[in-house]
């Protein structure tokens, strides 16, 4: 059956049919027969708001005038105009886009004689609220972060994007779990390419079932095989609305606290809120500071593995003999214990975060003291081993992206073993094939390390953070329609002292 039937009997046994009724005791048939005409209200327990559904459906219908000498066929039109206080109030014949309905937490209204059914909005399944970003943390930008449930992250965003050329288009991917799908973009800025490029992805994604956006990331992504992150991922709204301005297309997925925005660069991993939430000169220090992390926890390891392998004599005197006698005891190659000590600190931080509540941090540190220090005194590891193997621990934490941030340990691991087998020649091939491999990737169309290689137009906004009056054009990564921002932010400052 694929339209409602005039009769309410056959209707209902094809809604029980369909929701495997009564053996389902959550889908729920409330019959009713107002003024002798028999009605019923079709819902998910748990789902469908009870207090609304009382309050604006059962109530008005137990309450409501006779329908007098008005045709059966035009009950539910009348009911939608006059009766039920609820949103919606569309009509719909088609049984699977009410099953659909009512699956999203709402109500559905059939009546006797009408091969129309009613749709009211009344969702009232539990949600997280919105709280402060668990990953993303800022200092001084919005402390808010997406939750769980799609409306209200798409909410978040049209609170700070509060024009009407912010448009969402919904989708559902998953043969069974239906999972709801929204396409943001500003209409007049983001590239109409890009825009059905990522709609095209999605529309070909044929799954059984979507749980996560994760899942849905790597179902999209332009190389599954890559090691980069390809798709931003975010669970800030003033970043999605960021990029947003910048022309970029942000999807959001029923059930995860996280948006995706495309096309990403290398460069949107490396940059925080904070970035431009101070001041331009703490701004630029901070991100030095960041990319210099990042590169620490990158190249240290395999640095240190080179010298003392293969390029001694770099190295001064004093600091060759002390690092030597350092390992007169210790029976293991200076690779081996790289690698130890490299699966110590992520074994250490994968248990920090599997620990509840803050045990988690006390974990980190006492595991990371006690461990350290007993393996020196046991003669298992070089003293000096343990900072380098910290500081590039460090400089891992202060990379912003998750995601990154894992690829980077990856590839950490990759140099050390080519530094193994040719020092800083084998390093530097290792290194290259890496950046060879990044270079080659796209992103829905963008090149991966653009705007540096290709060259494109971009604000003065890369590696340095400089201030906000000379970013008077949008990025050209996302190929946006529009180019141009405010052409003068500082206008007040007619003398122009603002920009020395």
């Amino acid at each position: 059956m694929e339209r409602l039937a005039s009769e309410l009997a056959e209707n209902l046994e094809a809604f029980r049919a369909l929701f495997h009724a009564p053996e389902n005791c959550d889908f729920v048939v409330r019959e009713l027969a107002p003024h002798g005409v028999r009605m019923a209200a079709l819902y998910i327990d748990g789902m469908a708001n009870r207090r609304n559904l009382e309050d604006m459906v059962l109530r008005p219908l137990m309450n409501m005038r006779p329908f007098g000498g008005m045709a059966p066929e035009g009950r539910s039109a009348a009911l939608a105009a006059q009766v039920l206080p609820t949103g919606t109030g569309k009509l719909e014949s088609g049984v699977r886009k009410i099953a659909d309905f009512v699956l999203d937490g709402n109500c559905a209204v059939l009546c006797d004689g009408c091969a129309q059914a009613v749709l009211a909005e009344m969702p009232g399944f539990a949600s997280r609220a919105v709280d402060q970003p668990p990953i993303e943390s800022a200092a001084f930008a919005p402390h808010e972060a997406f939750n769980e449930t799609i409306r209200t992250n798409l909410t978040l965003l049209h609170r700070i994007l509060r024009t009407p050329d912010f448009v969402t288009e919904i989708l559902e991917i998953g043969d069974r779990s239906k999972t709801k799908v929204a396409v943001t973009y500003l209409s007049g800025v983001a590239n109409p390419a890009v825009v059905r490029e990522v709609k095209r992805r999605l529309e070909g994604v044929e799954v059984e079932r979507l749980l996560s956006i994760g899942q849905l990331q790597q179902l999209i992504e332009d190389r599954p095989f890559g090691l980069l992150p390809q798709i931003m991922q975010t669970e800030r709204p003033d970043r999605v609305a960021s990029f947003l301005t910048d022309g970029m297309v942000a999807v959001a997925c029923d059930g995860a606290p996280y948006m995706l925005a495309a096309p990403a660069t290398f460069w949107h991993f490396l940059h925080t809120p904070d970035d431009h939430a101070l001041r331009w000169q703490y701004g630029t220090f901070m991100r030095l500071v960041r990319v210099l992390g990042f590169f620490l926890s990158l190249l240290l390891p395999a640095v240190y593995n080179s010298l003392l392998l293969y390029h001694q004599e770099l190295l001064p005197t004093d600091m060759l003999t002390s690092i030597l006698e350092g390992y007169t005891l210790v029976p293991l190659s200076v690779t081996l214990e790289l690698l130890l000590m490299d699966f110590v600190f992520d074994l250490i931080n994968e248990a920090s975060l599997r620990m509840p509540g803050n045990m988690g941090s006390t974990l980190g540190i006492v595991g990371g003291l006690v461990l350290g220090q007993a393996a020196v005194s046991a003669n298992l590891i070089s003293p000096l081993l343990i900072i380098v193997v910290s500081v590039a621990g460090l400089g891992l934490f202060a990379v912003p992206s998750y995601p990154l941030s894992l690829a980077v340990r990856i590839a950490r691991i990759l140099l050390v073993l080519a530094s193994t087998l040719a020092g800083f020649v084998g390093m530097v091939v290792a290194l290259l094939c890496i950046l060879c491999a990044g270079a080659a990737m796209d992103s829905f169309g963008t090149p991966y390390f653009a705007p540096v290689t290709p060259h494109m137009r971009h604000n003065p906004d890369l590696f340095l953070r400089l201030p906000d009056f000379w970013q008077t054009r949008r990025p050209g990564m996302a190929r946006p329609v529009a180019e141009g921002e405010a052409p003068n932010p500082r206008k007040w400052d007619r003398g122009g002292q603002g920009h020395e």
